[in-house]
């Protein structure tokens, strides 16, 4: 049986890496590999990550631990990723099941998983060349994962001919 994927980029892993990384960024005064040694201004130099401002403005400048932690969780939220991950089963010649998975850190979305749905339901039936759908069933939750809930949904549509 095929299994067609939409995926956004990100999971689990994505996730991991940038936990690590902020873990990393939050602990750099605390690493040193080598006591001796001094920056290029003969500094006492103590940590993962220079100790170093950039300055911005005058009035603002922005350490490299905190660029680089917010860099981190930047690729953790990726704000500008879809909010859900489709796939799609055939089950038979004109049914289809559909399951959504929303993406766990987003700001807003909650009350779309129906209008996501059927958006594919009718792309589905449009590129196949059906008049139309008919959806069978169709379910919404909250799956308890670690580190956060997601919110799922799926259903089975028909296609009609």
């Amino acid at each position: 049986m095929a299994v067609a994927r939409i995926i956004h980029k990100g999971g689990s892993l994505q996730l991991a890496a940038a936990c690590l990384a902020a873990a990393m960024a939050a602990g750099c005064a605390a690493v040193s590999s080598n006591p001796d040694a001094t920056d290029a201004a003969g500094n006492h130099v103590s940590t993962l990550i220079p100790n170093k401002t950039y300055h911005v403005t005058s009035g603002l400048g922005l350490s490299v631990e905190y660029i680089v932690l917010g860099a981190a969780l930047y690729w953790a939220i990726d704000p500008l990723a879809p909010n859900w991950e489709l796939q799609q089963t055939p089950l038979g010649v004109d049914r289809v099941r559909i399951s959504m998975r929303k993406k766990r850190f987003a700001s807003g979305g909650d009350g779309e998983a129906g209008q996501v749905f059927a958006r594919r339901a009718e792309q589905l039936a449009r590129d196949g060349g059906y008049a139309g759908y008919t959806i069978l069933e169709y379910t919404e939750g909250v799956e308890s994962t670690l580190p956060l809930a997601q919110r799922v949904s799926q259903g089975v549509v028909h296609l009609d001919r």
